[in-house]
């Protein structure tokens, strides 16, 4: 989710709010853990804490694909802003075969990092590569989403899965699973704009995600819609608060229905380029 219409939302809260200066480090040190996660990061620390999710990764079965195909049709915010590519050399006519692609950093399957909303926030090239391993939650909102577009993963969401599943583990990834991903490969239909051009999908609600930041020790959210938020906000309160804490974001995440009642290990295979504020990724569950 990337525009000069966020960009602009974004400025005029700058100059309402200032700028949003959190980092991981700084949330860290004003107490943004619960006591509970503070307790079990100094416990275990980080590197355990991967250990214990490289660990359940080595006894899965099955590795299951939770990306789309990166293509030049992927659905994009903004009409047009989608990826392109040319064939660069050949086989045939040069010994090898390349593609020459120009694309956003924030286009199909991909993961918004600190510096995508915060200001010196962390890039992606200094991105703990610890936190990009991680047990997955998926939550299922489906029901109400098929019901409503503009649909929220809300609180009484995750209290009830917590009930059924037990407290979301340290170092998760919290996905939105709402069925949205089935409509890909139709781009005006996943981006369901009205007459106005106001998008209208499912998203975290503002309340959940300041939960999940303040309440739970997570890595990141994920969604398979084309925006954190839901697609008619305006304000982007979720991407503030959850990149604003250190986390990341995944957006267009594609087969979460084929993990949602299982254990399942995430890794987020994300480019570590220069100064980058996330980046098209595969991201694969292990299960």
């Amino acid at each position: 989710m990337c525009s000069p219409n966020v960009a602009q939302v974004v400025r005029e809260r700058i100059a309402r709010e200032g700028v949003p200066q959190v980092s991981r480090r700084s949330f860290l040190r004003m107490g943004g853990l619960t006591a509970g996660g503070v307790a079990v990061a100094s416990m275990l620390g980080p590197n355990k804490l991967n250990r214990m999710a490289v660990a359940r990764a080595q006894e899965a079965t099955e590795v299951i694909d939770l990306s789309h195909v990166f293509s030049v049709n992927v659905p994009t915010y903004l009409i047009g802003e989608g990826p392109k590519r040319e064939t660069f050399v050949t086989v045939e006519q040069d010994g090898f075969y390349i593609q020459k692609w120009n694309f956003g950093e924030h286009a199909g399957t991909h993961v918004d990092i600190p510096a995508h909303f915060v200001a010196d926030g962390t890039t992606v090239d200094n991105y703990d590569a610890v936190n990009l391993v991680s047990p997955a939650v998926v939550i299922d909102i489906s029901a109400k989403a098929a019901e409503v577009a503009d649909a929220t993963l809300d609180v009484a969401d995750i209290e009830a899965w917590e009930s059924a599943n037990g407290e979301i583990p340290a170092g998760a990834v919290v996905f939105l699973y709402s069925g949205w991903d089935a409509k890909w490969n139709e781009p005006e239909a996943f981006r369901n704009a009205d007459a106005d051009g106001v998008q209208h999908y499912p998203g975290f609600s503002p309340e959940a995600a300041t939960f999940l930041v303040e309440q739970r020790d997570i890595h990141g959210i994920g969604v398979d819609t084309l925006s954190l938020d839901i697609g008619a906000s305006t304000t982007f309160d979720v991407h503030v608060t959850v990149l604003g804490a250190g986390k990341f974001g995944i957006e267009g995440v594609a087969n979460l229905a084929a993990i949602k009642d299982r254990q399942a290990t995430v890794i987020v295979g994300v480019p570590r380029w220069e100064e980058g504020s996330g980046g098209p990724a595969r991201v694969l569950a292990l299960a």
